[in-house]
């Protein structure tokens, strides 16, 4: 993985704030936040390795989507809104 910041537009110092800007080609709305990921790039697997990872992945969303199955709908948002809160709070 590589580097990530999650910030709110009106915390940036005003020249990130303003290289944002221009790399958006656009003005930041105050409440807006900002995500900059930074990654070694990489070749995406092929073949067999691509069709094992993607079966993998299915078979962790279904384990995942079965897990909370018997949870109300509302639950279920809440529990993401919580966890998307924690993330954006707790930036590495």
């Amino acid at each position: 993985m590589g580097d990530i910041a999650i910030h709110k537009a009106n915390e940036l110092p005003s020249d990130a704030r303003c290289a944002v800007e221009r790399v958006l080609g656009r003005v930041l709305e105050p409440d807006e936040e900002v995500s900059i990921m930074a990654f070694s790039p990489h070749d995406a697997p092929t073949g067999e390795a691509r069709q094992k990872l993607a079966r993998q992945l299915e078979d962790r969303i279904t384990r995942t989507a079965e897990s909370v199955r018997h949870l109300p709908d509302d639950e279920q948002e809440a529990a993401i809104d919580e966890a998307l809160n924690h993330v954006r709070a707790n930036p590495k």
